[in-house]
C-alpha cells in the first residue's frame, strides 16, 4: 500500500537509466494496482454493511434499494395531508453541499475505530484516502499535481461505503433525537420508529410541525457538520406542510430552519412525489424527451439489432424505472410504445417504415418468435409484483411497517382496497387481483392462516372454491390451527365440514411451520429468475401456443452477427419486402425476381429455387465439403432445426442468406452484379469474424466444432518472449472433448541461444503428457515454427538445436504421433494466463485441480468455455 500511495501522489516522468530494465511498469499498471486493493477492501466491507448502517439508510448496503425509501416517502406525504387525527408533521427535504468532496477525513477514521475495525484495516483506508492526487486543466494545459486533505473519490469502489458510514453520525444523532423526545418520528405505533430516511446523501426528515422540534434538528445538523465537515444546502433544500397546517407556525418553522417552504408534488430519487394521484399530464416530458431521442437516433441509419438493444436498454429504461413504483397511466404507456414503435421500423429521420410484424409478436420472448421489446402494460404489473410480496411476507422494509399500521393485514381475495387508501396501496391491490391465482403459501402457520379465506392448500381460498361444504359452520373466524391436532390433522373436525369431499393428500403436501410468519410464494418461479422477471415472463407467455418452432431459440444461439439474426426472424415469420411481399400489402406493382428475371419474387424462390441462388449454394456446397440442400425450401428452416448440418455449417448458411439479400439489394438499388464466389466468401468470412469477436469461448468451440470424443485429448501450448530480459515464459493446459481440464502447468526460462521458444514449450509440455500418460491426439500451437522444423528442417538453420528436434520427434512418437494444429493465441487464452502466471517462476509449476490456481485464472478458465 505505500508504494500504491507513493507512484498515485507524485506523477511520473522520464529519468535516464542504465542499462536495460528488466521490465517496466507503467503509471497506469501501478493505478490499476490501487484500484485492485480497493475493490478488495470494498469488497470486504460490503458484507459486513448491513450489521453496521441502520435500516434508515437504503444506499449501497445489500438487499435494500431505492425502491423502498420511494414507497415510504410516498406514503409519509400520503399521510402527511390526511391524517387530521394526530398533530401537523414536517417533511424536510435536505441536500447536503458537495457531500463527497467537504467529508473529512478524520471523522471517516474515527468512525472506523469506533466500529471496532482492526488497526491495519484503518491504516489501509488511511492509505487508500491520502494516496490521491489532482491535476486540473486551465486553459487545456494541465496544472501542477497537488494532493488533498479531505472528501472521498466519486467512482472509487470504496468510497460511498465510507460516506455511508460516516453518514451514520448523523443517523445516530437524530435517532438520539427521537429517543428522547426531541424529533419525533413519524408515528410512535409503528413496530420500528423514525424521524428520518437515507439513500447516501438524499436525506427526507420527517417529525412533527413544532418549532422546538426544528431548533433540535439545527443543533443535531451543525454538530455533525462540526465532526464531518458536511454542510446543508439551505438553497436546494426544501420543507413541506399538509394543506391544513397552521400557517403562522409553518413560516416561523421555515425561518428557523431557513428552509424554503414549498408544495407537492417534488422530485424524490427521480420520481415525482404527492399525496394525490399525479395527473397524467405530469408524465409528458418523459413522452417528449423519448420522442426527441427517437428522432436524434433515427439520423444514424441504426440496424434492428441495434435498435432493439437501444430500446431495451435507454429508451424504457426510464418508464420502467418509474412503473416499480407508481402506475404510469395507460395512456403514457400507449404514447411511449407508439414513439418506440415508430423508431424501430423508420428507415430514415422522416420516421418512416413498413411495420412488417405486429407489436404483440415483437414483444413476445425470443423462444416463442419474438425479440424481447418490453411490454410496458405487462411491466406495470410484473415490476410492482415483488412488493406486493414483500407486504404479504411482512418483510423488514420500513414502507411495510407503515402500510401494516395504516391498513392492518392486508388479504387480496377478500378485501377490496380501502376508500381513502394511497395511490399506490391501490395499485398493489390491482397487481394482486392480476397475479393471485398463482400465489402460495409455501410455509404455513396454523395460527396466522386464515381457513376459509387464505389459499393455503388450493389456487384459491376454500370459500371462493366450489365445494360441499356444511352450511352450518362459521368458517370466517376459523384458523388452520383448529383443525390440527398434537398428532397431526383432525380428521373428526374436518369430516364435520366437508363430509367425506376432501382429499387428505392436499393437507399432506402442505408444510406447517408454527415459528415463522406465512411464506407467500409465487408458483411458477425458477430459482434463475428475479420474482419480477418470472411474474413478466409468465403474463407475457402466448398459452394459445402448444407447439412453438424450436427453430426460434435456435436462430438466436447461431453464431452470427445480432443483424443477421434479426434479419432471418423476419424472414421467417415471412416479413420480408420481397417485391410478392410488396404486392400482397399493395404497395407496388408485382415484379419477377431481380436476379433470375423469370418468376415472382417469393422468399423460397429468392433463397432456394431461383437459378442465382442455387449457383450460389453449388458453390457453398464445394467450400464446405457437403452438400447444402432445401427440399422443404428456404423459409421453412428445416435446415436449421433437424440437426442435419453442424452448428458451424448452419451460421455460414445464415450468413450466405444474409448476403445474397445484401446483393439482391445492390442489384436492384446500384445497378451492381451478382458475384457468387465472392458472396460466399464473404459469408465464410463472416462467421470466422465472429468467432474472432468472441474470444472468451474460442478454445471449447474450436474442440465441439470439429472434433469428436474420438480425437480426445487435447493439448494447448502457449509459449512468449520478454526481449528485454530473454526471458521466454510458457503455459500449457490439456482437455478432453467435454471441456474439462485434466492438467495444467506453466514455466519460465532465459534463452542464451537462438532456440525458438515454440520448440523448447513443445518439448516440456510432450514431457510431461508422457509421464503423466495422458493420451494426447491433438496439439494446438501459436507458432508455425514447430511444425516446419519437424517435417521438413533445414540443416543451415536447424543445426544449432538438432538434438532438440530429434528428442520432440521421439517424444511424439512415444505419444503416438498426435496431430499438430497452428491457430491464433486468441484461442488459447487460458494457456496465455498460464504463461503470464509463470513469468517470473523458472521452475515447472503443475496443477491438477483449479482450486490450485488464483481466482483470477480460474475465472479465464471459465469464461473460455473449459471446466479445471
Amino acid at each position: 500500500m505505500d508504494s500504491i500511495n507513493f507512484v498515485q501522489s507524485c506523477r511520473l516522468g522520464r529519468r535516464p537509466v542504465s542499462g536495460i530494465p528488466k521490465y517496466v511498469i507503467g503509471r497506469q499498471s501501478l493505478l490499476q494496482l490501487s484500484i485492485l486493493a480497493e475493490e478488495k477492501c470494498a469488497n470486504r466491507l460490503r458484507l459486513v454493511l448491513p450489521l453496521l448502517i441502520g435500516r434508515e439508510q437504503a444506499g449501497f448496503v445489500s438487499d435494500r434499494c431505492s425502491f423502498d425509501n420511494i414507497i415510504a416517502v410516498q406514503e409519509i406525504v400520503h399521510s402527511l395531508e390526511t391524517d387530521t387525527n394526530n398533530p401537523p408533521r414536517m417533511l424536510i427535504k435536505l441536500d447536503i453541499e458537495k457531500a463527497y468532496d467537504t467529508v473529512n477525513w478524520s471523522a471517516i477514521l474515527a468512525v472506523l475505530t469506533r466500529m471496532n475495525f482492526p488497526p491495519l484495516w484503518i491504516s489501509w483506508i488511511s492509505t487508500c484516502l491520502r494516496s490521491s492526487s489532482f491535476s486540473v486543466l486551465v486553459h487545456g494545459n494541465p496544472s501542477p499535481w497537488f494532493s488533498s486533505s479531505r472528501g472521498v473519490r466519486q467512482g472509487d469502489p470504496i468510497s460511498s461505503y465510507l460516506f455511508i458510514l460516516v453518514s451514520q453520525i448523523l443517523s445516530n444523532l437524530l435517532n438520539l433525537g427521537l429517543s428522547n423526545s426531541k424529533i419525533p418520528g413519524f408515528n410512535p405505533s409503528l413496530a420500528h420508529n423514525f424521524n428520518h430516511l437515507m439513500f447516501t446523501d438524499d436525506l427526507i426528515l420527517i417529525t412533527r410541525a413544532s418549532r422546538s422540534t426544528a431548533r433540535n434538528i439545527i443543533l443535531c445538523l451543525n454538530l455533525y457538520s462540526s465532526i464531518s465537515g458536511q454542510f446543508p444546502n439551505h438553497s436546494k433544500s426544501q420543507i413541506f406542510f399538509p394543506t391544513w397546517c397552521n400557517k403562522h407556525i409553518s413560516k416561523r418553522i421555515s425561518s428557523i430552519l431557513n428552509i424554503t417552504s414549498a408544495s407537492f408534488p417534488f422530485i424524490y430519487l427521480g420520481i415525482l412525489i404527492s399525496p394525490n394521484r399525479i395527473a397524467a399530464s405530469a408524465f409528458n416530458n418523459m413522452v417528449d424527451r423519448i420522442r426527441r431521442t427517437c428522432n436524434s437516433w433515427s439520423r444514424f441509419h441504426l440496424s434492428p439489432a441495434a435498435k432493439t438493444i437501444l430500446i431495451n436498454t435507454s429508451l424504457l429504461a426510464v418508464p420502467i424505472y418509474t412503473l416499480s413504483v407508481y402506475p404510469i397511466p395507460d395512456s403514457i404507456l400507449n404514447e411511449i410504445s407508439r414513439a418506440v414503435r415508430k423508431f424501430f421500423w423508420s428507415r430514415d429521420s422522416n420516421g418512416k417504415g413498413i411495420h412488417n410484424v405486429s407489436w404483440s409478436t415483437i414483444n413476445d420472448g425470443k423462444p416463442e418468435g419474438g425479440i424481447g421489446i418490453r411490454n410496458l402494460s405487462l411491466a406495470k404489473y410484473s415490476l410492482k409484483a415483488k412488493h406486493v410480496f414483500k407486504l404479504l411476507n411482512n418483510d423488514s422494509a420500513i414502507w411495510v411497517d407503515i402500510m401494516r399500521l395504516k391498513y392492518g393485514h392486508s388479504n387480496f381475495w377478500m378485501n377490496s382496497a380501502p376508500a381513502r387508501c394511497s395511490w399506490f396501496y391501490r395499485s398493489l391491490f390491482n397487481v394482486a387481483n392480476r397475479i393471485k391465482p398463482f400465489c402460495r403459501i409455501g410455509s404455513v402457520n396454523p395460527i396466522n392462516t386464515s381457513f376459509a379465506w387464505d389459499p393455503w392448500c388450493f389456487d384459491l381460498p376454500i370459500a371462493r372454491k366450489p365445494t360441499f361444504i356444511n352450511m352450518n359452520v362459521d368458517l370466517d373466524n376459523l384458523s388452520v390451527s383448529n383443525f390440527i391436532t398434537g398428532n397431526g390433522w383432525d380428521i373428526a373436525h374436518l369430516c364435520s365440514i366437508f363430509g367425506s369431499n376432501f382429499n387428505m393428500q392436499v393437507l399432506l403436501s402442505n408444510s406447517i411451520d408454527y415459528d415463522s410468519g406465512n411464506q407467500w410464494i409465487w408458483s411458477p418461479s425458477s430459482k434463475q429468475t428475479t420474482i419480477s422477471s418470472s411474474v413478466y415472463h409468465h403474463l407475457n407467455h402466448n398459452f394459445s401456443l402448444t407447439d412453438v418452432w424450436m427453430g426460434w431459440r435456435l436462430l438466436w444461439n447461431l453464431s452470427i452477427a445480432p443483424r443477421v439474426k434479426h434479419f432471418l426472424w423476419t424472414l421467417f415469420h415471412g416479413r420480408l419486402s420481397t417485391y410478392n411481399f410488396l404486392y400482397l400489402r399493395k404497395l407496388r406493382p408485382n415484379s419477377s425476381c431481380p436476379l433470375c428475371t423469370l418468376f415472382p419474387e417469393t422468399i423460397d424462390h429468392l433463397f432456394s429455387s431461383c437459378s442465382k441462388a442455387q449457383l450460389i449454394w453449388s458453390y457453398l456446397s464445394l467450400r464446405l465439403g457437403m452438400s447444402i440442400h432445401f427440399p422443404n425450401g428456404f423459409a421453412f428452416g428445416s435446415w436449421l432445426t433437424d440437426g442435419f448440418y453442424s452448428n458451424h455449417t448452419v451460421s455460414v448458411i445464415a450468413a450466405t442468406a444474409w448476403f445474397l439479400w445484401k446483393s439482391r439489394c445492390d442489384i436492384i438499388f446500384r445497378n451492381a452484379n451478382l458475384n457468387p464466389p465472392t458472396l460466399v466468401c464473404k459469408a465464410i468470412s463472416h462467421v470466422q469474424d465472429h468467432f474472432e469477436c468472441r474470444k472468451n469461448l474460442l478454445g471449447s468451440r474450436l474442440i465441439l466444432n470439429n472434433f469428436t470424443l474420438d480425437d480426445e485429448l487435447f493439448l494447448f501450448v502457449y509459449a512468449s518472449t520478454n526481449l528485454c530480459s530473454m526471458v521466454s515464459f510458457v503455459g500449457f493446459f490439456v482437455s478432453n472433448a467435454q471441456f474439462i481440464v485434466s492438467l495444467a502447468g506453466c514455466f519460465s526460462q532465459v534463452l542464451d541461444d537462438n532456440t525458438p521458444v515454440s520448440l523448447l514449450a513443445l518439448r516440456v509440455a510432450l514431457q510431461v503428457m508422457l509421464d503423466s500418460r495422458l493420451p494426447v491426439k491433438n496439439i494446438f500451437v501459436d507458432d508455425s515454427a514447430p511444425i516446419a522444423v519437424i517435417s521438413n528442417p533445414d540443416p543451415v538453420i536447424t543445426w544449432r538445436f538438432r538434438p532438440l528436434i530429434d528428442l520432440i520427434k521421439s517424444l511424439l512418437n512415444f505419444l503416438g504421433s498426435p496431430v499438430i494444429h497452428i491457430i491464433p493465441d486468441s484461442w488459447m487464452m487460458p494457456a496465455a494466463s498460464l504463461a503470464t502466471l509463470g513469468f517470473n517462476d523458472p521452475a515447472l509449476n503443475l496443477f491438477l485441480f483449479g482450486r490450485d490456481l488464483p481466482h483470477w485464472l480460474m475465472r479465464c478458465f471459465h469464461d473460455s468455455g473449459f471446466i479445471f
